[in-house]
C-alpha cells in the first residue's frame, strides 16, 4: 500500500468518524471508555499524565517542526518543508472543532495539572484532539520508528482521555488527521 493510499484512507476514515461523532453515534462508547481509563487516580498520576500530555502542545510541536524544517533546509534536503505541513493539520483541526458538535468531557472529569501556562485557543467543540493530531503528524512526518511512534501517540492519546480533556473518539480522530496528512506528504517516496 502506497503512502498516498494510506494517507487517503486515514482521511476518509476521519470523515466517516466525524459524521459518526457529529450525530452522537459514539457517545455511549466514549463515556464507557473514558470511565474505564479514569479509574486509576492519584495526584502523582495526574501530574505524570499532564507532563506526557504536554508533548502534544502546539507550541512544543510547532517549535520542533520549525526547528527540523530549518535544519533540513540548511542540509539541502528536498523534504525540508514537510514538518511545516503542521499548519495544515492545525487548520483542519480548527475547522473540525468548529463544525463537529462534540462537547468535551465535563469539567468535573478534568484532572489536568498545569505544568505550563495555557496558550491553547478556545474552540467550540472537542473533535478531534489537537494534541494527538500534532504528535501523530510529527512522528509520521519525521519518519520515526513505528514502535516508538505508536508508543508516543498512544501515550499522549491515553493521557488526553485520562485527564478528561477529550473523548476516545476525539483521540482516534486526531490520530487519523495527523497520520493522514503526514502520509500524503510523502506521496512521491
Amino acid at each position: 500500500m502506497t503512502s498516498v493510499t494510506r494517507g487517503a484512507a486515514a482521511l476518509v476514515a476521519l470523515a466517516f468518524l466525524a459524521v459518526a461523532v457529529g450525530v452522537g453515534a459514539l457517545a455511549n462508547v466514549d463515556r464507557v471508555l473514558l470511565e474505564i481509563l479514569q479509574v486509576p487516580h492519584g495526584s502523582w498520576f495526574d501530574l505524570g499524565a499532564s507532563i506526557v500530555s504536554t508533548l502534544g502542545r502546539a507550541e512544543i510541536v510547532g517549535t520542533v517542526a520549525l526547528g527540523v524544517a530549518i535544519v533540513r533546509r540548511r542540509a539541502g534536503r528536498r523534504d525540508w518543508w514537510v514538518p511545516l505541513l503542521l499548519i495544515v493539520v492545525v487548520a483542519i483541526e480548527f475547522v473540525l472543532k468548529a463544525t463537529v458538535p462534540q462537547e468535551p468531557p465535563g469539567h468535573d472529569l478534568g484532572r489536568t495539572v498545569d505544568v505550563l501556562p495555557d496558550l491553547d485557543l478556545p474552540t467550540a467543540f472537542a473533535f478531534p484532539s489537537g494534541h494527538v493530531a500534532r504528535v501523530a503528524f510529527l512522528v509520521a512526518a519525521l519518519r520515526w520508528p513505528p514502535i516508538l511512534s505508536v508508543a508516543i501517540v498512544l501515550a499522549v492519546g491515553l493521557t488526553r482521555v485520562y485527564l478528561g480533556g477529550h473523548w476516545p473518539s476525539d483521540v482516534v480522530g486526531g490520530w487519523l488527521l495527523g497520520y493522514g496528512i503526514a502520509a500524503l506528504a510523502y506521496r512521491r517516496q
